[in-house]
């Protein structure tokens, strides 16, 4: 069989990139900065395909026509195989929600636009992005549209002007990435999409980083004879090895992702003599071969991994994946990409034939599984993953409560205030028929945002402009309430998830990050409420909901769906498993309150009894929407329950 003639270098780079995706998803070791090796593809990506473009443009032989079959033999053979591969796995696992997400997802990675459907499919309250199984097809996306411009671009412009509209043009995009991904900025008809999320998924703000590539091809075919020093590669090497374990920046793309670009730019600069040839950088270059199938098949595998163990994936089962994803990209590589890109060359008739039976097959194979899927019962869309927002959807965001509290409140001169983030929202509807706080409540929220005054818990989905957003809405809202004379009872409920996790060194935001462990989170927990309770404010904190560390809502909708679950029989929990995943909570509330003297209300002995958790009602319904929240009706009947209509002293209920 024909093959490539490639520098082993480039592949080598390919081997690394394709490396880096795999552990960070894998998660098999720590590799924070992992996702850096997709911004290494796109710069290689530019350089490829722009040298291609070049050499026929100086030869007087490109065409259009010629370009693009190549692509798509290059392309979607492997592309189409693993969406049939992952539509009929999927049908097996996919809730009705997530099947719906997934034939999106799938018609986006169809159509090249992926990384526009799926933006639109990250709300807080949706599907988690871990458990998408295309959600890694949004960089595909981004290349393929880039395809699509780039020879256009080139064809159009005179050679002369080609260096300058490449320079003028990166700029462009790497100023508007930086922009956006600096300043926080929602869109007023699209609300659900900010401006860092534009920034990670749309082309106009990642062009830059195929852009530099294309720069490079350019310069190459200028100045030959142009190379860089081992001196100054290997670093560039190193560097890159370094951002992907330890990032320096909390947004993407933008420090970390100039910084690998450049130095992917240096490595590709020249020729391959500065890559010793041995076992290994031959090990490397080798998964470079098959890093497109690689690519392609890993995260499905993953993500569905995910939904089946409801998000608790055994360790084992992670390195058996790896396994998997290295035999099937090697099969894919094998007899897919390389038969379809050499094997039938000479006969393009039958080229053509197989490439559109495989896309036919690509639409049938999801709409067959749909058919499959409604005659068992898996289509049905239960009511426990219902959306809870509290009061209504514009009372989360947090800023309604200020500028109109009469929107987000059921009195004028409410008594009762519901501080905090999406564990004060599953209480109201439990709460809307309990006198008399149904009748004088205010909901004081926004999602993800702890009631802690001056710490935000940093993480890989909240960066320092969102928590400085946290602590900006936190001084507010304690303001509100030390100036509104009718509030008496603050009541007070957050997950605590990234603050008082046992054992663990947390990244902390107090105007600039720092690093913490949950002591530090509970001083600032006092802090929050002996201001409270100096300006005559009386706490209530509300632990959360017994949790085990899986997605329980998940696990009773895929139960009475029919659907597959690993690792459980049965979608109920030991006391115990909530004693381990949340001991680090459990302890640090209770020294709050005992500290503080704060009351504290726990569902412990409402949902758990004889050393097991409930979650299911007496009609079947999952008293859980995920793997903490409450469903609306496990609000309903469990939150009344716990007393609080009945609060009189802080000292009124014991811990």
């Amino acid at each position: 069989m024909k093959t490539t003639s490639v520098r082993p270098d480039i592949q080598f780079l390919r081997g690394i990139a394709i490396l880096a995706v795999l552990i960070f998803h894998s998660e098999v070791v720590p590799l924070s900065g992992g996702y850096l090796g997709v911004d290494v593809f796109f710069v290689i990506s530019g350089y490829l395909i722009t040298s291609i473009i070049l050499r026929d443009l100086a030869a007087d032989r490109f065409s259009f026509p010629r370009f693009y079959a190549r692509r798509a033999k290059r392309l979607l053979p492997a592309a189409y195989c693993t969406l049939i591969f992952t539509s009929l796995l999927g049908a097996t696992v996919l809730s009705a929600e997530q099947w719906d997400d997934f034939v999106k997802q799938l018609i986006g990675t169809v159509t090249f636009t992926a990384n526009i459907v799926l933006p639109f499919q990250s709300g807080y309250f949706e599907t988690a992005a871990e458990s998408k199984p295309l959600l890694h097809t949004w960089s595909l996306s981004v290349e393929e549209q880039y395809y699509l411009c780039i020879p256009l671009m080139l064809y159009l412009i005179r050679p002369r002007w080609r260096f300058p509209a490449l320079a003028v043009a990166t700029l462009l995009s790497l100023s508007l990435c930086l922009i956006f991904v600096s300043f926080r900025l929602s869109y007023w008809r699209l609300p659900e999409l900010d401006s860092p999320t534009a920034a990670f998924f749309f082309l106009p703000t990642r062009a830059w980083e195929m852009l530099t590539g294309s720069l490079l091809a350019w310069r190459m075919l200028k100045t030959p004879a142009l190379n860089v020093t081992k001196r100054v590669k290997l670093p560039a090497l190193l560097l890159i090895g370094y951002l992907c374990t330890a990032p320096i920046d909390s947004a993407h793309p933008r420090i970390d992702a100039l910084l690998v670009v450049m130095a992917t730019a240096v490595l590709i600069a020249g020729n391959s003599d500065w890559l010793a040839q041995n076992l290994l950088t031959r090990a490397v270059e080798k998964l470079g071969d098959w890093s497109y199938s690689l690519y392609l098949v890993h995260w499905p595998l993953f993500a569905l991994a995910r939904t089946a163990y409801l998000d608790a994936v055994p360790l084992y089962v992670k390195y058996l994946l790896l396994l998997a994803a290295l035999v099937l990209a090697y099969l894919q590589f094998e007899y897919v990409e390389q038969r379809f890109r050499y094997g039938w060359q000479v006969n393009r008739n039958k080229t053509f034939k197989w490439l559109a039976a495989a896309s036919l097959l690509v639409v049938i194979t999801p709409l067959s599984a749909d058919l499959l899927r409604s005659w068992n019962g898996s289509a049905a869309k239960p009511t426990s993953r219902t959306p809870n927002w509290g009061l209504k959807q514009a009372c989360s965001a947090g800023s309604l409560v200020f500028e109109h509290p009469e929107q987000c409140s059921s009195a004028a001169q409410p008594v009762y205030a519901l501080w905090g983030d999406s564990y004060t929202m599953h209480l109201i509807p439990g709460l809307q028929n309990e006198k008399p706080i149904a009748e004088s409540m205010i909901q004081i929220t926004m999602a993800a945002c702890a009631p802690i005054l001056g710490l935000a818990s940093l993480d890989k989905n909240y960066d320092e402009t969102w928590a400085e957003r946290c602590l900006a809405f936190n001084e507010k809202a304690i303001r509100f309430i030390e100036s509104s004379p009718s509030i008496r009872y603050v009541i007070m409920s957050s997950p605590y998830s990234g603050y008082f996790d046992e054992g663990e060194l947390t990244q902390f935001y107090q105007g600039k990050k720092i690093v913490g462990n949950r002591a530090l989170a509970v001083e600032q927990m006092l802090t929050t409420l002996a201001r409270l309770t100096a300006s005559g404010k009386i706490p209530v904190l509300i632990a959360p909901p017994p949790r085990p560390g899986f997605d329980v809502g998940e696990c009773w909708r895929h139960k009475q769906s029919g659907l597959l679950v690993l690792g459980r029989n049965d979608c109920n929990f030991r006391f115990e498993e909530h004693q381990v995943y949340q001991r680090g909570i459990i302890d640090s509330l209770t020294e709050v309150q005992q500290r503080s003297r704060s009351s504290l209300l726990r569902f412990d002995d409402i949902l758990c009894e004889d050393g097991y958790c409930r979650t299911r009602l007496a009609d079947g319904t999952s008293i859980y929407k995920d793997g903490g929240h409450l469903s609306v009706a496990g609000s309903e009947w469990a939150v009344p329950q716990l007393g609080l209509s009945k609060l009189e002293t802080p000292s009124s209920q014991d811990p």
